[in-house]
């Protein structure tokens, strides 16, 4: 019995250790790459860090600048919150209250001319910066507990043993607190490491949206659904598009021929079809396609299971799915999805009759039709663990994701 004693003893100590111990930084690794598009390795490089508030526009609440050195891979490490600070104060960010975005600003030439821009969103506080602010947490004093006991002589009952009631009430202390503790667990698991493309962080279209862009093996995506009305010369939609209820990143339903904007089939890779995307960008093809899944499918970080197909978890977004139960499907626990930050939506599809599937399933074109009526897609569905690929009539609304030239 006193053994116990000891080890409830320790717990409290680690409690406090886990609390008082977290740094006002945390690790920032990136793959610097120059004008055109080569390793900028063994170089110093001069990098600007923004912390902002809401979304990838909204309020930056600290910034400051650090000059790296890059690896022979052209990898640059930085400690957030040990540079020269520009604006606020690292210690006061409310952790609590985002989503925060981190955006980074860099000179490949060391200085502070910074041609480089990329944003992406703190999935996790790394090293529980929240967790030592939690308002329940516990603040060391013995004091602070509740349902403890109240005075020494309890404890003295025989040869310094406890009783069973004495450590149900300690027990109940440490139950107080076991909260914090799980905000600590929850804030120091990692989140998704997303890597925009160096070239084009993002994309901007005739109609002024703007895309966040992922960088996947050799091929950068965007990492949004298209929704413009307006096709790259400026020349508008009128027609055969939807619009699903949902966020603006489920974008719109096309039908294929405006997503190809009257081009003939392509299975080229790359297709050379810009259709319906911004200038310097191209609709993907069903080889292109195929190059995605191939090489997510062939990382074994990505790959759900024994099965090298079930890639869907790894594809799709944290969010908006309709709860499954296939374990690798994107609807089972969508805190384990999007490892590739490709951040695919379940913005369902329109056939005659209206749109369906929103939360169900997310359809993609290609730039490659099957025959004279129907093309090839990819699809991701909340009870589906791999990326099918299958032929649809033409005449039907999918998503449409572009990729860069």
């Amino acid at each position: 019995m006193k053994k116990i004693s000891s080890l409830i003893a320790i717990l409290l100590l680690c409690a406090v250790t886990l609390f008082a111990q977290a740094p006002e930084k945390f690790t920032y690794q990136a793959v610097v790459r120059n004008a055109n598009n080569s390793l900028v390795a063994n170089s110093q490089v001069g990098m600007r860090v923004s912390i902002l508030q809401g979304s990838t526009n909204g309020s930056a609440v600290y910034v400051e600048t650090q000059t790296g050195t890059t690896n022979a891979n052209g990898l640059v490490t930085l400690s957030i919150g040990g540079g020269s600070v520009q604006q606020g104060t690292f210690a006061s960010i409310d952790w609590g209250n985002g989503p925060f975005f981190l955006k980074t600003e860099t000179d490949p030439n060391g200085g502070s001319n910074y041609t480089i821009t990329t944003t992406q969103q703190l999935l996790s506080v790394p090293y529980a910066l929240y967790a030592k602010t939690a308002e329940n947490g516990f603040s060391g004093d013995y004091n602070d507990l509740t349902n403890t006991p109240q005075n020494v002589s309890e404890f003295n009952n025989d040869a310094e043993y406890i009783t069973n009631a004495q450590l149900t009430a300690l027990l109940s202390a440490l139950n107080s607190r076991i909260d914090s503790l799980q905000t600590l667990l929850n804030i120091v698991a990692p989140g998704v490491d997303v890597m925009s493309c160096p070239e084009a962080p993002t994309v901007t279209d005739v109609d002024g949206n703007v895309y966040q862009t992922v960088k996947i093996g050799n091929q950068c995506w965007m990492r949004e659904n298209m929704r413009t009305t307006h096709y790259a010369d400026g020349t508008p939609i009128t027609g055969d598009f939807y619009i699903p209820t949902g966020p603006q990143e489920y974008g719109y339903l096309y039908k294929w021929s405006t997503v190809m904007h009257d081009t003939s089939s392509s299975a080229l890779n790359p297709s050379g079809v810009t259709g319906i995307c911004p200038t310097g960008w191209h609709v993907p093809s069903d080889a292109e396609w195929t190059q995605l899944t191939d090489y997510v499918s062939g990382q074994p970080e990505y790959v759900c299971g024994d099965n090298q197909q079930n890639i869907a978890r790894a594809l799709a977004s944290q969010t908006n799915w309709n709860t499954g139960t296939t374990a690798c499907g994107p609807g089972y626990d969508m805190s384990l999805n999007n490892a590739t930050g490709f951040t695919a939506l379940p913005a369902g599809d329109y056939y005659p009759g209206g749109i369906h599937d929103i939360g169900a399933n997310a359809y993609f074109w290609t730039a490659t039709e099957y025959s004279s009526s129907s093309a090839w897609i990819r699809w991701l569905g909340s009870h589906t663990s791999t990326v099918p690929r299958e032929d649809y009539n033409k005449g039907n609304g999918f998503s449409i994701r572009c990729l860069r030239d």
